[in-house]
């Protein structure tokens, strides 16, 4: 009984943005496109009434994952190449580069990942001794993945999205996890959608520069 309920929590916070903006669209059709920050401030505020959050955490036992931390860093910047993500105009770069990866980290490895880990069942799946692989890790990673249709149409390119967002969920929630705080994943969030945005629009600047004289 416990586990639907956390479970059921983990999936209302996981689809709120949607729920969010549709009731945005009833209010006020000019708020929608202001969506991300009422839903983030909403995700802010569960964060303070509940005390188990990782919102707010002071992180601890770094020096343990700080490997880990740099090696995800370096393949996030290598592979948001191909990410496939470039928005369009500086309101929704912006959105995309920083307020996006703040409240989903806030949302899901800050509320998402520790509810579902209250749970024994979803605790640890694998320890190797120094990063513990758990049933709530890979569910908040599969909810956070899921959860980019709120964003995008199923599509070949949105489930390119979702498999970066299931990796790097996973990736993340062990972060989390082990730190209990969203420091080290924010910094790895923002800078996978940062270089995203810079090699597009770095690979369409070198596409319109005009073709040298012979």
């Amino acid at each position: 009984m416990l586990l639907m309920k956390l479970c059921a929590i983990a999936v209302l916070l996981s689809f709120s943005y949607r729920i969010f903006e549709r009731i945005l669209g009833l209010i006020s059709k000019t708020q929608v496109r202001y969506t991300i920050y009422y839903w983030g401030a909403a995700m802010i505020g569960a964060s303070i009434l509940w005390r188990g959050s990782y919102t707010f955490g002071v992180p601890h036992q770094v020096m343990r994952v700080l490997p880990l931390f740099l090696i995800i860093l370096l393949v996030n910047l290598i592979i948001s190449r191909s990410s496939g993500y470039n928005p369009v105009g500086t309101f929704n770069t912006v959105n995309f580069v920083l307020a996006f990866p703040i409240f989903e980290e806030i949302a899901f490895r800050g509320l998402v990942l520790p509810i579902l880990a209250q749970h024994p069942v979803l605790g640890p799946l694998h320890a190797t001794g120094i990063i513990d692989v758990s049933g709530a890790i890979l569910l908040s990673a599969f909810l956070f993945a899921v959860s980019h249709l709120q964003y995008y149409r199923l599509n070949r390119e949105s489930v390119r999205f979702m498999l970066f967002a299931l990796s790097g969920g996973i990736f993340f929630g062990l972060l989390a996890q082990v730190t209990e705080s969203l420091v080290l994943t924010l910094a790895l969030h923002i800078a996978f959608n940062g270089s995203a945005v810079w090699y597009q629009k770095k690979s369409h600047s070198s596409s319109t520069e005009p073709a040298p004289l012979p």
